[in-house]
Protein backbone atom coordinates (compact mmCIF):
# COMPACT_ATOMS: atom_id res chain seq x y z
CA UNK A 1 0.00 0.00 0.00
CA UNK A 2 0.87 3.67 -0.73
CA UNK A 3 2.24 5.92 1.92
CA UNK A 4 -0.64 8.77 1.90
CA UNK A 5 2.40 12.10 1.99
CA UNK A 6 -0.67 14.03 3.73
CA UNK A 7 -3.17 11.72 5.12
CA UNK A 8 -6.63 13.01 5.66
CA UNK A 9 -9.70 12.09 8.50
CA UNK A 10 -12.04 11.76 5.03
CA UNK A 11 -13.81 13.99 2.86
CA UNK A 12 -14.65 17.46 3.39
CA UNK A 13 -18.13 17.23 2.21
CA UNK A 14 -19.52 20.75 3.33
CA UNK A 15 -16.41 23.27 1.86
CA UNK A 16 -17.65 26.65 2.33
CA UNK A 17 -16.05 29.23 0.89
CA UNK A 18 -16.23 33.35 1.92
CA UNK A 19 -17.86 35.64 -0.08
CA UNK A 20 -16.10 38.74 -1.28
CA UNK A 21 -16.12 41.34 1.08
CA UNK A 22 -14.60 44.99 0.22
CA UNK A 23 -11.23 45.25 1.55
CA UNK A 24 -8.72 47.78 1.93
CA UNK A 25 -5.38 47.92 1.09
CA UNK A 26 -2.55 49.68 3.00
CA UNK A 27 1.02 49.59 0.78
CA UNK A 28 3.93 50.32 3.38
CA UNK A 29 6.37 51.67 0.40
CA UNK A 30 5.38 51.82 -2.99
CA UNK A 31 8.03 52.24 -4.59
CA UNK A 32 10.14 49.18 -3.47
CA UNK A 33 7.60 47.03 -3.63
CA UNK A 34 7.24 48.39 -7.64
CA UNK A 35 11.30 47.26 -7.84
CA UNK A 36 10.31 44.03 -5.44
CA UNK A 37 7.45 42.99 -8.56
CA UNK A 38 9.69 43.88 -10.97
CA UNK A 39 12.01 41.49 -10.26
CA UNK A 40 9.73 38.79 -9.29
CA UNK A 41 7.99 39.30 -13.04
CA UNK A 42 11.35 39.13 -14.57
CA UNK A 43 12.79 36.00 -12.89
CA UNK A 44 9.52 34.09 -14.12
CA UNK A 45 7.53 31.18 -12.41
CA UNK A 46 11.07 29.11 -11.97
CA UNK A 47 11.90 31.51 -9.16
CA UNK A 48 8.47 31.89 -7.28
CA UNK A 49 7.94 30.35 -3.95
CA UNK A 50 4.72 30.55 -1.33
CA UNK A 51 5.30 30.74 2.28
CA UNK A 52 1.94 30.80 4.44
CA UNK A 53 -0.04 30.15 7.50
CA UNK A 54 -3.05 28.19 7.11
CA UNK A 55 -5.20 29.24 10.33
CA UNK A 56 -7.15 32.70 9.44
CA UNK A 57 -4.95 32.82 6.36
CA UNK A 58 -5.84 30.51 3.83
CA UNK A 59 -8.82 30.17 5.92
CA UNK A 60 -11.05 33.37 6.68
CA UNK A 61 -11.34 35.50 10.10
CA UNK A 62 -15.22 33.67 10.35
CA UNK A 63 -13.24 30.37 11.11
CA UNK A 64 -12.26 29.05 13.70
CA UNK A 65 -8.64 27.58 14.02
CA UNK A 66 -7.96 23.61 13.27
CA UNK A 67 -7.26 23.61 16.71
CA UNK A 68 -10.57 25.34 17.86
CA UNK A 69 -12.78 23.00 15.82
CA UNK A 70 -12.22 20.49 18.56
CA UNK A 71 -12.80 23.04 21.13
CA UNK A 72 -15.92 24.61 20.07
CA UNK A 73 -17.57 21.42 18.78
CA UNK A 74 -21.01 20.24 20.33
CA UNK A 75 -19.45 16.35 18.94
CA UNK A 76 -16.64 16.48 21.26
CA UNK A 77 -16.61 15.31 25.39
CA UNK A 78 -17.81 18.05 27.46
CA UNK A 79 -14.52 17.36 29.98
CA UNK A 80 -12.46 17.87 27.05
CA UNK A 81 -13.68 21.38 25.42
CA UNK A 82 -13.87 22.79 29.22
CA UNK A 83 -9.47 21.84 29.64
CA UNK A 84 -9.45 23.05 26.38
CA UNK A 85 -11.39 26.40 26.69
CA UNK A 86 -9.49 27.45 30.01
CA UNK A 87 -6.41 26.49 28.17
CA UNK A 88 -7.33 28.57 25.26
CA UNK A 89 -8.06 31.74 27.82
CA UNK A 90 -4.88 31.58 29.69
CA UNK A 91 -2.53 31.43 26.81
CA UNK A 92 -3.46 32.97 24.09
CA UNK A 93 -3.34 36.36 25.58
CA UNK A 94 0.29 35.06 26.39
CA UNK A 95 1.07 34.15 22.83
CA UNK A 96 -0.24 37.38 21.13
CA UNK A 97 1.80 39.61 24.09
CA UNK A 98 4.47 41.18 21.86
CA UNK A 99 5.92 42.68 24.99
CA UNK A 100 6.56 38.99 26.37
CA UNK A 101 10.64 37.81 25.22
CA UNK A 102 10.78 35.31 22.52
CA UNK A 103 12.38 32.92 25.17
CA UNK A 104 9.53 33.30 28.00
CA UNK A 105 7.21 33.25 25.36
CA UNK A 106 8.02 29.91 24.21
CA UNK A 107 8.35 28.16 27.44
CA UNK A 108 4.71 29.33 27.96
CA UNK A 109 3.50 27.62 24.41
CA UNK A 110 5.67 24.40 25.20
CA UNK A 111 3.59 24.48 28.14
CA UNK A 112 0.28 25.00 26.56
CA UNK A 113 0.77 22.13 23.76
CA UNK A 114 1.95 19.56 26.07
CA UNK A 115 -1.36 19.99 28.09
CA UNK A 116 -3.66 20.03 24.77
CA UNK A 117 -1.83 17.17 23.52
CA UNK A 118 -2.77 15.71 27.09
CA UNK A 119 -6.25 16.58 26.10
CA UNK A 120 -6.39 15.04 22.73
CA UNK A 121 -5.10 11.70 23.90
CA UNK A 122 -7.55 11.62 26.99
CA UNK A 123 -10.42 12.31 24.79
CA UNK A 124 -9.49 9.45 22.41
CA UNK A 125 -11.40 11.32 19.24
CA UNK A 126 -11.48 8.47 16.15
CA UNK A 127 -11.59 9.91 12.67
CA UNK A 128 -14.91 9.22 11.72
CA UNK A 129 -15.67 11.76 15.00
CA UNK A 130 -12.89 14.03 13.74
CA UNK A 131 -14.16 14.06 10.67
CA UNK A 132 -17.35 14.52 11.51
CA UNK A 133 -16.57 17.61 13.74
CA UNK A 134 -15.32 19.52 10.46
CA UNK A 135 -17.70 19.12 8.37
CA UNK A 136 -20.21 20.75 11.46
CA UNK A 137 -17.67 23.61 11.74
CA UNK A 138 -17.72 27.03 10.05
CA UNK A 139 -14.53 26.79 8.79
CA UNK A 140 -14.10 28.96 5.47
CA UNK A 141 -11.69 29.29 2.83
CA UNK A 142 -11.08 32.42 1.95
CA UNK A 143 -12.55 34.03 -1.31
CA UNK A 144 -10.26 32.97 -4.35
CA UNK A 145 -7.72 30.73 -2.77
CA UNK A 146 -9.15 28.18 -4.85
CA UNK A 147 -7.90 29.48 -7.84
CA UNK A 148 -5.12 30.78 -6.44
CA UNK A 149 -3.73 27.05 -4.94
CA UNK A 150 -4.87 25.65 -8.08
CA UNK A 151 -2.27 27.79 -10.33
CA UNK A 152 0.47 27.17 -8.21
CA UNK A 153 -0.38 23.51 -8.49
CA UNK A 154 -0.84 23.79 -12.12
CA UNK A 155 2.74 25.67 -12.49
CA UNK A 156 4.79 23.89 -10.18
CA UNK A 157 4.84 26.29 -7.75
CA UNK A 158 6.55 25.66 -4.61
CA UNK A 159 4.00 26.14 -1.71
CA UNK A 160 5.33 25.54 2.13
CA UNK A 161 2.66 25.63 4.60
CA UNK A 162 3.66 26.28 8.01
CA UNK A 163 0.89 26.58 10.63
CA UNK A 164 0.28 26.12 14.27
CA UNK A 165 -2.87 24.24 13.67
CA UNK A 166 -3.54 20.40 13.08
CA UNK A 167 -2.37 18.36 9.76
CA UNK A 168 -4.78 15.83 9.18
CA UNK A 169 -7.88 18.68 9.86
CA UNK A 170 -5.61 20.96 7.19
CA UNK A 171 -4.87 17.81 4.75
CA UNK A 172 -8.86 17.29 4.48
CA UNK A 173 -9.05 20.35 3.68
CA UNK A 174 -7.07 21.35 1.03
CA UNK A 175 -7.55 17.80 -0.60
CA UNK A 176 -10.93 19.31 -1.75
CA UNK A 177 -9.60 21.18 -3.88
CA UNK A 178 -6.79 19.06 -5.41
CA UNK A 179 -5.15 15.63 -4.78
CA UNK A 180 -2.19 17.19 -2.78
CA UNK A 181 -0.71 13.79 -2.42
CA UNK A 182 0.48 14.43 -5.99
CA UNK A 183 1.53 17.94 -5.21
CA UNK A 184 4.91 17.44 -5.17
CA UNK A 185 6.33 20.89 -4.45
CA UNK A 186 3.63 21.42 -1.29
CA UNK A 187 5.24 20.69 2.09
CA UNK A 188 3.10 20.93 5.23
CA UNK A 189 5.29 21.98 8.51
CA UNK A 190 2.56 21.69 11.47
CA UNK A 191 1.11 19.54 14.19
CA UNK A 192 0.16 16.20 13.94
CA UNK A 193 -2.15 13.72 14.68
CA UNK A 194 -1.61 10.34 14.93
CA UNK A 195 -3.66 7.69 14.78
CA UNK A 196 -3.40 4.02 15.59
CA UNK A 197 -5.90 2.11 13.37
CA UNK A 198 -8.95 4.75 13.94
CA UNK A 199 -8.22 6.08 17.45
CA UNK A 200 -6.30 9.17 18.03
CA UNK A 201 -3.29 8.22 20.20
CA UNK A 202 -0.67 10.92 20.02
CA UNK A 203 -0.41 14.74 19.17
CA UNK A 204 3.16 15.50 17.97
CA UNK A 205 3.64 19.32 18.81
CA UNK A 206 5.80 20.61 16.22
CA UNK A 207 4.99 24.16 15.83
CA UNK A 208 4.30 27.35 17.41
CA UNK A 209 3.69 31.13 16.13
CA UNK A 210 7.54 31.24 17.88
CA UNK A 211 9.03 28.27 16.09
CA UNK A 212 8.00 29.10 12.62
CA UNK A 213 11.29 30.64 11.29
CA UNK A 214 13.42 27.97 12.78
CA UNK A 215 11.70 24.89 11.23
CA UNK A 216 11.95 26.79 7.72
CA UNK A 217 15.43 27.05 8.30
CA UNK A 218 16.53 23.59 9.60
CA UNK A 219 13.58 21.96 6.73
CA UNK A 220 16.35 20.64 4.43
CA UNK A 221 14.17 22.76 1.45
CA UNK A 222 16.17 24.21 -1.30
CA UNK A 223 14.08 28.15 -1.23
CA UNK A 224 13.91 29.72 -4.56
CA UNK A 225 14.64 33.43 -5.17
CA UNK A 226 11.40 34.92 -5.25
CA UNK A 227 8.88 34.69 -2.56
CA UNK A 228 5.31 35.26 -1.67
CA UNK A 229 4.46 35.03 2.08
CA UNK A 230 0.98 35.56 3.69
CA UNK A 231 0.09 35.62 6.92
CA UNK A 232 -2.39 37.29 10.03
CA UNK A 233 0.03 37.95 12.87
CA UNK A 234 2.94 40.11 12.88
CA UNK A 235 4.57 36.97 14.16
CA UNK A 236 4.13 35.32 10.80
CA UNK A 237 6.17 37.81 9.32
CA UNK A 238 9.23 36.54 10.18
CA UNK A 239 8.67 33.00 9.30
CA UNK A 240 11.31 33.20 6.58
CA UNK A 241 14.03 35.37 8.58
CA UNK A 242 16.91 32.99 8.62
CA UNK A 243 16.40 31.75 5.19
CA UNK A 244 18.38 34.47 3.27
CA UNK A 245 15.96 34.97 0.18
CA UNK A 246 16.97 37.67 -2.08
CA UNK A 247 13.37 39.40 -2.71
CA UNK A 248 10.09 38.84 -0.91
CA UNK A 249 6.66 40.65 -0.94
CA UNK A 250 4.88 39.95 2.24
CA UNK A 251 1.08 40.31 2.50
CA UNK A 252 -0.71 40.48 5.93
CA UNK A 253 -4.65 39.97 6.40
CA UNK A 254 -5.73 42.18 9.39
CA UNK A 255 -9.42 41.79 10.97
CA UNK A 256 -10.88 44.59 11.28
CA UNK A 257 -11.92 44.40 14.59
CA UNK A 258 -7.62 44.87 15.08
CA UNK A 259 -7.54 47.97 13.23
CA UNK A 260 -5.61 48.73 16.85
CA UNK A 261 -2.48 46.56 15.45
CA UNK A 262 -2.01 48.50 12.18
CA UNK A 263 1.02 50.55 12.82
CA UNK A 264 2.75 47.47 14.04
CA UNK A 265 1.56 46.02 10.65
CA UNK A 266 2.74 48.63 8.70
CA UNK A 267 6.11 48.27 9.56
CA UNK A 268 6.48 44.80 8.83
CA UNK A 269 4.33 43.59 5.87
CA UNK A 270 4.43 45.14 2.14
CA UNK A 271 0.82 45.24 1.81
CA UNK A 272 -1.95 45.20 5.05
CA UNK A 273 -5.26 44.34 3.94
CA UNK A 274 -7.54 45.12 6.27
CA UNK A 275 -11.04 43.54 6.68
CA UNK A 276 -11.97 39.99 5.93
CA UNK A 277 -9.51 39.90 2.79
CA UNK A 278 -9.73 37.77 -0.15
CA UNK A 279 -6.97 36.00 -2.19
CA UNK A 280 -7.50 38.79 -5.00
CA UNK A 281 -4.22 40.00 -4.46
CA UNK A 282 -2.07 37.48 -4.02
CA UNK A 283 -3.93 36.07 -7.00
CA UNK A 284 -2.99 39.28 -9.45
CA UNK A 285 0.61 38.97 -7.55
CA UNK A 286 0.61 35.59 -9.05
CA UNK A 287 -0.87 35.91 -12.30
CA UNK A 288 1.53 38.97 -13.52
CA UNK A 289 4.45 36.55 -12.36
CA UNK A 290 3.41 33.60 -14.10
CA UNK A 291 2.26 35.17 -17.13
CA UNK A 292 -1.78 34.11 -17.21
CA UNK A 293 -4.91 36.43 -17.31
CA UNK A 294 -7.23 37.14 -14.36
CA UNK A 295 -10.77 36.22 -15.32
CA UNK A 296 -12.69 38.72 -16.40
CA UNK A 297 -15.00 39.06 -12.26
CA UNK A 298 -11.47 39.25 -11.34
CA UNK A 299 -9.89 41.38 -13.49
CA UNK A 300 -13.26 43.64 -12.72
CA UNK A 301 -12.80 43.32 -9.01
CA UNK A 302 -8.93 44.28 -9.37
CA UNK A 303 -10.02 48.00 -11.01
CA UNK A 304 -12.50 49.24 -8.52
CA UNK A 305 -10.86 52.57 -6.78
CA UNK A 306 -9.47 50.26 -3.52
CA UNK A 307 -6.68 48.74 -5.85
CA UNK A 308 -5.80 52.17 -7.59
CA UNK A 309 -2.83 52.05 -5.98
CA UNK A 310 -1.54 48.75 -6.51
CA UNK A 311 -2.33 48.63 -10.32
CA UNK A 312 -0.07 51.42 -11.14
CA UNK A 313 2.52 49.19 -9.86
CA UNK A 314 2.47 46.86 -12.14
Amino acid sequence: MQIQRFPTLGEWTEKKTNSFIEEKLIIRNSEELKSKIEKMISEGAKQMQIVTDFDQTISSFLSPATFSLFRMSELSPQDFKNKMQSYYDYYVPIEKDQSIKIEEKNKHMHEWYQKVSEAFHEAKFTKSLSCQILNTSHIYLRYLFEPFFYKCVEEHVPFHIVSGGLDRVINTILSSIHEIDTYDEMTLHTNQMLFQDDTLEKMEMLVTATTKAKILETSGIQFRNNTILLGDLPSDFYMTKFLNIPNQVSIGFLAQDHAYQLEEYKKLYDITIIGDPSFLVPLVLLSKVMGYPLSEEQTQLFNSKNYDELRELF
